[in-house]
Parts: C-alpha cells; structure tokens; sequence
C-alpha cells in the first residue's frame, strides 16, 4: 500500500494555491500516509472488528449493527478540486445464547470497511468475517471474561492514474500538462484484490459494581499479503494493536473511564491516550443510560525520515468527544483538533467522526446474563 499511496501523493495537489498552502500536509501525508499504511480512527471502539476480533460478540445482547463515519480536511479542501477524505465501517455481529461451557459464548460477525482519498480517487474496499470465543474464568458468575478472535478480510484496493499527471506529460509547447503525452511509467492495473489473516486476545472483568477492565492485543495482516499495483512485490506490513481501559466512580453518578490504544505497523508508531467522564441518568444502573464527554491525545513517530519528530513520539492532534449511551442505542461524535507542524495547513481543522451502535436481543431468545463493559 506504500508503494500505490506514494504514486496517489506524488501530484496530488495540482494548482499554485494547493502547493503553497498545502506544503507541510503533502509532506506531512507523506510521512504519516505512506508509512502508517492502515488507516486510523478517533472512536475506535465503534468498530470493533477493525480494532480486534476478539471483540467480536463482547456485547450484552443477542445483536449488535456499528455505523462510523470520518471525513478528514473537508471544510480546508471544499473549494479545491481535491475531494474530502473519507473513511466509513458498518458491521454486525451476533453472540449466541450458550458456549461449550456455562457462562462461555461465542461471537461471529462480518463488517465492511471503506477509505477513499483525494482527486485521484485513491481507497480500498474491505469485506471482513470474524468468529470468536468469550470464555467465562469463573462459570456461571459470568463476570470475568478471555476472549479469544480471529478474523479475515478481503481487500479491494484502486487508482484512477487518468487523473495522475506525470512528469513526462509536461507539455512545454503548451506551457503546460498534456493528457496525451505518455506517463512513462510502468502501470500496471488500477485494481488489485488481496486477502488477509487476523487474530486476537481479550480479557475483561467486572471488579465491582461501577468498576471494571479490559486489555486486547491484536495482529493485523498476518500474512503480509503483497499490495504492489505495479507488478512488484510489496508487502503489506503487519501491524500490532494493543489497547486497554479501567471505568470506576468518582462520586455520585459520575465515573471516570482512561483508555488507551497503541499501534505499531511498519515505521509507524501511534498512541492515544484518553479519558471519558461519564454522568450516569440512574445510579442504580451504572451500565444503563449515560452521558460521556471526553478527550484524547494522539501522538506518532517512529519514521526518521521525518523531520520534526524522528524516532520519537510526538503529538499530532488532541480529539474531543461526547455522546450518549440510552437503552441500547449508542451515538458518538469526534472532532480532531491538529497540534503538529500539519497546522501549517489545515489550521488545526482536522477529522470529524460520527458513530452509532445499537444492541438487541431477540424476544424468544433474550441472551444469558453475560457482563460486557460498554467500551
């Protein structure tokens, strides 16, 4: 996927304007697009098969259906010819009523992933199954949970190079681009389908009534499968997911949740550490109906190619958020605000998310009692 971004970010911006205010974003793109390969999101856990498959069926209810979307730099882009980034993740995934043991189920699901980019229309479809295994350490108590997921997905990733303009297509009888001048590049296809291998671990307890905790770990791509759209052999790196929380009470009917996620792909290293402060409507209920705002602060590195950062983590942006958790509809909402040297360009305007879950449970069929901290 490097190999394919760097050809997309070459000549993304074609006018004066766009090179000129935009110089930090395309290097900036450059380091962080090419290198961090998968795509990130602020509201990680509204698509959960994205983080973790073992997150798979961890949920109280039979159902659960997740909508996300993200558009990146759309109110610094909307009058360039350069279209909004634009990722978006729907998914549905099941747990079944009973497992091999009492208090043990199982999870399965399938969810879609879409990223598209720029004005060379640049992005990936990606179609993916999960199946996992919620084990109960302590039987039909049910409130300490190991979790185990695996996953695969199918990609389908694509490039207009129509709209590439290319060095050799300088036309200097024309001052100018010329669309009939040959590229002089080896291109092979504009469309390239590969496949992937996932899994993951999950371990979540609730301690006390208002207080509990989770830790995953995940692997992405473990295959590595090869990405080059040129006919050459690119691998796609694997990248390593860790992430974790703790929700306890402050007082009254206010909790406190820290979070955090650590992701690990090729030369890209990132890190968000967050905080939600959660007000509950009713004491009594304190997996019930709440509100939550909260912040986070996400830092990456680990590329020393670039210039500001080096192998060191350094901040990136600050994200704000808030939402509501009512009977079993969750709705979530995120704004990046940009603290690097991307500043520059997108004036600290970054990337706004949306998200929705809900979790049912069929009539006939309610599920066990089963505890799932909402992550």
């Amino acid at each position: 996927m490097a190999e394919s971004k760097f050809l997309y970010f070459r000549l993304l911006f074609k006018s004066e304007r766009m090179k000129k205010s935009f110089y930090t974003l395309l290097f900036s793109l450059l380091a962080i697009g090419v290198f961090a390969q998968d795509p990130h999101l602020s509201q990680f856990y509204m698509a959960p098969m994205y983080l973790n498959p073992a997150l798979t069926g961890a949920f109280d209810g039979n159902y659960r259906l997740n909508a996300l979307f993200r558009g990146q730099w759309g109110s610094v882009l909307q009058n360039e010819a350069v279209p909004m980034y634009q990722t978006y993740t729907f998914s549905a995934d099941f747990r079944t009523n009973k497992g091999l043991s009492k208090g043990d189920a199982f999870g399965f699901g399938a969810s879609f992933f879409g990223d598209h980019a720029g004005d060379a229309k640049f992005g990936y479809n990606v179609g993916q199954v999960a199946i996992s295994y919620q084990k109960s350490l302590n039987g039909s108590k049910a409130t300490n949970f190991l979790a185990v997921g695996f996953s695969s997905s199918i990609y389908n990733q694509t490039l207009d190079y129509s709209l590439l303009q290319f060095g050799s297509q300088w036309d200097p009888t024309k001052g100018g681009y010329n669309p009939n001048l040959p590229t002089n590049e080896g291109l092979v296809s504009n469309k390239l389908w590969y496949w992937d291998v996932n899994a993951g671990l999950l371990w979540y307890m609730k301690i006390t009534k208002r207080t509990n905790v989770y830790l995953g770990a995940a692997m992405y791509h473990i295959n590595q499968p090869n990405v080059s759209m040129l006919g050459g052999d690119v691998k796609l790196n694997s990248k390593y997911v860790g992430h974790g929380g703790v929700r306890f009470p402050l007082a009254g009917r206010f909790d406190l949740q820290p979070k955090f996620i650590f992701l690990y792909q090729g030369q890209s290293i990132e890190t968000e550490l967050a905080a939600d402060f959660r007000i509950l409507f009713d004491e009594r209920e304190p997996e019930g109906n709440n509100f939550k705002v909260g912040a986070m602060l996400r830092m990456v590195g680990g590329d020393p190619s670039a210039p500001w950062q080096g192998n060191a983590l350094s901040p990136e942006s600050v994200i704000f958020t808030a939402g509501f958790d009512w009977n079993n509809l969750t709705l979530g909402v995120a704004y990046d605000v940009t603290v690097s040297q991307l500043i520059t360009g997108d004036q600290s305007r970054g990337g706004f998310e949306i998200g929705l879950t809900y979790v049912g449970a069929f009539q006939k069929r309610r599920p066990q009692t089963i505890y799932c901290p909402r992550f």
